[in-house]
């Protein structure tokens, strides 16, 4: 399924890599000096949990990270599966936007 995804999101192979397109892509060594904070939400069982593990490791390396939020047994797509899982996932979401406007 990873294909057909990659092929609906971005059609033209070569800018798959782009990091604007994928900005956790291990082909991606730019700096990330002055990035926007972020939070990094992660699913337990989701085949790009480490790609998203690593992106936080270089956020965390800039100083942008706010937080990495890790869902115990989850798989990618939980939220439209696990509506107790979803909606504890949105309000950490939430909160974190709240702070951030504050």
């Amino acid at each position: 399924m990873g294909d057909v995804f990659d092929t609906s999101y971005i059609p033209d192979v070569r800018l798959r890599h782009d990091r604007l397109a994928s900005p956790a892509h291990p082909s991606d060594t730019a700096g990330l000096k002055g990035i926007a904070p972020a939070l990094i939400v992660t699913a337990e069982y989701d085949i790009l949990r480490a790609e998203a593990q690593s992106y936080a490791d270089r956020l965390r390396t800039a100083g942008a990270l706010v937080g990495h939020h890790d869902v115990a047994g989850a798989d990618h797509g939980y939220d439209g599966k696990d509506d107790v899982k979803a909606r504890e996932t949105y309000a950490l979401i939430a909160r974190h936007l709240r702070e951030a406007v504050a």
